[in-house]
């Protein structure tokens, strides 16, 4: 049973100055651990061609008209087994996007990302990105051209179609996963 003299002992090792100091750098770095705060910022806009893409903030094609209805997927490990959608949004009335990915290391890992266009239910277009360390300095610019989207039929689909009707069923806390 604690004593009052445990008590004090622990109160002089917790209430020394480099404790207060690890506890204030535990809470700076686990804020960039992806808590929601990586927050991708662009428009949905209509266009000649389909395209996603990340350009400077001042880019005179974010003031085109923008389409409701488009949604953008954040797809984490696009080239592995484990591949996973970890955060989507939809286009607002005038086109607006707000992409918040929270999982860790967007934005500071050296990893790639797939981000996809779909509207309608059809496929428009999917582009690979590293993700700029400071949200901010870019913005997403979706391009769609009203009707030509793809219905479904895209090589992803295929290949997530083969993986399931494959023979070997893999649990999915399996290292191939990882």
């Amino acid at each position: 049973m604690p004593t009052i003299s445990h008590l004090r002992a622990l109160r002089s090792v917790f209430a020394g100055r480099s404790t207060i100091m690890t506890l204030a750098a535990m809470l700076l770095f686990g804020g960039l651990g992806g808590c929601g705060g990586y927050v991708l910022k662009g428009k949905a806009v209509i266009g000649p061609y389909n395209s996603i893409e990340l350009v400077d903030k001042n880019d005179p094609r974010l003031k085109d008209r923008g389409t409701p209805g488009v949604r953008v997927e954040a797809v984490r490990d696009p080239d592995s087994l484990g591949r996973k959608t970890v955060a989507s949004a939809n286009s607002g009335g005038n086109g607006d996007l707000r992409l918040a990915i929270s999982e860790f290391g967007a934005g500071f890992l050296d990893e790639d990302w797939e981000l996809n266009v779909k509207m309608s239910g059809a496929s428009y277009a999917a582009n690979l990105f590293r993700l700029p360390f400071d949200p901010d300095s870019v913005r997403l610019l979706v391009v769609v051209e009203l009707g030509s989207g793809r219905s479904g039929s895209s090589l992803n689909n295929e290949a997530q179609r083969e993986l399931d009707t494959f023979d070997i069923h893999l649990p999915k806390d399996s290292a191939i996963y990882r």
